[in-house]
């Protein structure tokens, strides 16, 4: 009897205003700041325009595993990325690091006006970035930047105050949004947050978001979601991509298809669950139950879609084509195309050669075999 009282949830203390974050936690945000409710016990609060403390709340409720990751960016209108950045925030610096402070170089630029000019005429000489920076005594990085700057027609002055020093300033940290939250759907509308930029391409760029995609694909509204790739300048296993050429000289898709056709409508379309096997062998998971190892979006990324599929979707679809029981046909396909492809690689003879499996323990002669 003891047992079944203590396993009944508690009583939902929190008050009649507040959205839910999670099965154990409610949030209630209003002009005079945040409450967070754990149980219905008063956890967090915050007053208004108090960021350090909202963030802390959020960041808290992770830590004490009150409720999700995705859940506390739902509740507190950002990104899981965001949620993800506070806690290192908090992790190195304590509730300091939460104040939001933009960090970078605290000390006046060394581009004054007269480097400026200076770096502007070796560059018209014809001396490069590297000389430009020796030369002048600021990094590759500051002369770029101060080139950019007065090629788009900025002064000086300005070129100085825009232009970093040898340590380059870190971008300036999100501005939170404050969204009004819908406690019957609790969906974040805040915009994407910047992210480090080298060049022109984002460091690592968020995937394109395929929500609606994936609500039609839940009713079979759409045969698969094309693959989408956001432009970065780095992306986790992009090494993957040189595998490629290989994969399409196999002839598997192009096989797969006329053998199956599709798959049945859903997000995945055949080419993306192949190309996620392949890949996935390609990192040493061969199994389906290895996908559980291997980070989806980062795996998303190289298939073009915002994540790789869970072990039940790869199982799900592994089922469909196992039941089609054409698996012969498809190597048969396969094998004349490589015939095809190479003739001179036909077929093999063996002569008189009896081969045959044998699993004892005794020495048997090696059979005569003439290819």
């Amino acid at each position: 009897m003891v047992a079944v009282v203590t396993a009944q949830p508690p009583l939902p203390l929190a008050p009649n205003n507040a959205c839910p974050v999670g099965a154990a936690a409610a949030i209630v945000e209003d002009e005079d700041g945040g409450r967070v409710f754990v149980h219905g016990n008063l956890a967090y609060a915050w007053d208004a325009g108090d960021t350090a403390a909202r963030r802390f709340a959020a960041v808290s409720l992770v830590r004490i595993k009150a409720a999700t990751q995705l859940e506390v960016a739902e509740a507190f209108a950002v990104k899981p990325a965001t949620v993800r950045r506070w806690e290192v925030w908090l992790t190195e610096s304590g509730v300091a690091g939460l104040l939001g402070e933009r960090k970078g170089p605290k000390c006046k630029s060394k581009l004054t006006a007269d480097t400026v000019a200076a770096i502007c005429a070796l560059r018209d000489g014809g001396a490069s970035y590297r000389a430009i920076a020796a030369e002048t005594g600021v990094s590759e990085g500051s002369v770029r930047n101060a080139l950019v700057l007065a090629e788009g027609g900025t002064g000086a002055e300005e070129a100085c105050l825009a232009a970093t020093s040898d340590t380059p300033a870190e971008p300036e940290l999100e501005s939170e949004v404050e969204v009004e939250k819908d406690c019957s759907a609790a969906v974040s509308d805040d915009p994407p947050a910047p992210v480090p930029v080298l060049g022109e391409a984002p460091v690592l760029a968020d995937p394109v978001p395929r929500g609606p995609e994936r609500v039609l694909a839940r009713f079979g509204l759409i045969g698969s979601a094309p693959p989408v790739f956001t432009p970065c300048a780095r992306a986790p296993l992009a090494g993957l991509l040189l595998a490629l050429p290989a994969l399409a000289g196999s002839g598997l898709l192009e096989c797969a298809h006329a053998v199956y056709g599709a798959l049945p409508n859903g997000f995945y379309s055949l080419d993306a669950m192949l190309c996620e096997g392949v890949f996935r062998a390609l990192l040493g998971e061969a199994r389906a139950e290895g996908a559980a190892r291997i980070d989806p979006v980062a795996l998303g990324r190289v298939l073009g879609l915002d994540r790789a599929p869970e072990v039940k979707t790869i199982r799900r679809k592994i089922k469909y084509l196992a039941e089609a029981g054409r698996a012969g046909g498809w190597i048969a396909a396969m094998a004349r195309r490589h015939v095809q492809a190479r003739p001179e690689r036909a077929a093999v003879c063996y002569v008189d050669g009896h081969v045959r499996a044998y699993q004892g323990t005794r020495r048997i002669a090696k059979p005569m075999c003439r290819g």
